[in-house]
């Protein structure tokens, strides 16, 4: 679905004093407001990205569209086989407790990365990479909308989400209009499609085991036993 669609619905639905009235420039703004508005509260777009290291850099820039973190991986082969591991995510309070001296920029401060944090759209990885590499950092993220600079470009979002922009184009222009009743109903129509855009994202994977929601050494999956070489543990049997 393209801007010039939505446009289409709206102006159909709003009884202009001139078919000029609300200006293309107008409602491509709020489209793009719109985008931004409903992305930033369902978190409804993906994107993944990589980037290299540098020996002694824990600073790496998130990319132009980043809007959250999902999933950092950091590879370190081993006689030259990928080994992807997921850093875990952290904050400046815990390294600070529990590596006080983390910003420090001593040589022997530096190994495997195994930690990550975020500052200012900035990735920062502990410890400081003890070697250089190649696209050794994979990153799922929540991302931004594409702006929309013609109202022949397409909308980031799933089509099934469209109702959502719709509705805040109209609310603006209700508004605009100076028909309060109208643009409230907008307004409550927006909300509840952020909630069913909620809703849509968390079922996009529908054999997900999203019931069972605690940190556990053994992973899921349907085979009946584990290489690991830890116990299993039931907690039906505790």
């Amino acid at each position: 679905m393209t801007g010039q669609d939505i446009v289409n619905l709206v102006r159909a639905e709003v009884i202009e004093p001139n078919p000029a009235f609300f200006t293309t420039p107008t409602l491509l703004n709020l489209l793009n407001s719109a985008q931004r508005n409903f992305v930033r509260r369902v978190r409804c777009l993906q994107n993944f990205a990589t980037t290299s290291t540098v020996q002694g850099q824990a600073d790496y820039p998130m990319p132009s569209d980043w809007l959250g973190s999902e999933k950092v991986f950091y590879n370190s082969p081993v006689n030259g086989v990928d080994s992807w591991q997921p850093l875990n995510p952290t904050s400046i309070t815990k390294m600070a407790q529990e590596s006080p001296n983390f910003l420090s920029s001593s040589t022997n401060m530096q190994g495997r990365p195994n930690k990550y944090y975020i500052v200012n759209k900035t990735l920062y990885v502990f410890p400081k990479p003890a070697t250089s590499g190649t696209n050794d950092i994979f990153m799922f993220y929540e991302s931004k909308p594409t702006v929309l600079n013609a109202l022949s470009d397409p909308l980031s979002i799933d089509d099934s989400l469209a109702d959502g922009v719709e509705a805040y184009v109209l609310w603006k222009m209700w508004k605009q209009d100076g028909e309060d009743q109208l643009a409230q109903e907008q307004l409550d129509r927006f909300e509840k499609e952020v909630g069913r855009g909620l809703t849509w994202k968390k079922k996009q994977l529908l054999d997900g085991k999203w019931k069972i929601d605690i940190e556990s050494y053994v992973p899921f999956s349907y085979g009946t036993a584990s290489s690991a070489s830890f116990a299993q543990i039931n907690p039906l049997n505790m």
